[in-house]
């Protein structure tokens, strides 16, 4: 499989590589992904700069969300088929053919979702209800205020 790396000098996309790997087969409590789509985030520029403090050591695969389908189900796991279309956050390792992620990052899709755009939902959208709803317990017929409305955040809380 295929994989997009940051190698141990950073930059521009220009330093960017793309590797083969080894398909990861997934363990207890994991699932694996045909990956279909990665989205592009903030923290997967920043960190292909070497700006980002929470990335891992260099070199290492980049990717913060995918969209795609379940390849195979670890031991434990339930409500995940092979085939099945799901989206999944995860930290860093997103651009790659196969991701192995653990199944509570994972969330099924209906139908009506295209894959496409599934891909970019996990960060931005769940950042953004996790402000509005629990932390600033927007209540309906509120007002809110949204700075900063032209980032992934700021136009997911729109």
């Amino acid at each position: 499989m295929r994989q997009v790396w940051i190698p141990k000098k950073v930059g521009g996309p220009g330093v960017l590589q793309v590797r083969e790997a080894p398909d990861p087969t997934p363990g207890p409590g994991q699932v694996s992904i045909d990956v279909a789509y990665s989205g592009v985030n903030f923290a997967d520029i920043m960190a292909r700069m070497g700006l980002y403090p929470d990335s891992p050591p260099r070199p290492c695969v980049v990717g913060y969300e995918v969209s795609g389908t379940i390849r195979a189900v670890g031991d434990g796991v339930t409500g995940f088929t092979p085939g099945q279309r799901v989206v999944c956050a995860t930290r860093f390792g997103g651009y790659t053919d196969v991701l192995v992620s653990p199944a509570n990052l994972v969330v099924a899709l209906s139908e009506a979702v295209d894959l496409q755009a599934a891909a970019a939902l996990p960060v931005n959208y769940l950042t953004a209800w996790i402000m509005l709803v629990h932390l600033g317990n927007v209540q309906p017929g509120e007002r809110v205020l949204v700075h900063s409305a032209g980032g992934g955040v700021g136009l997911a809380a729109l």
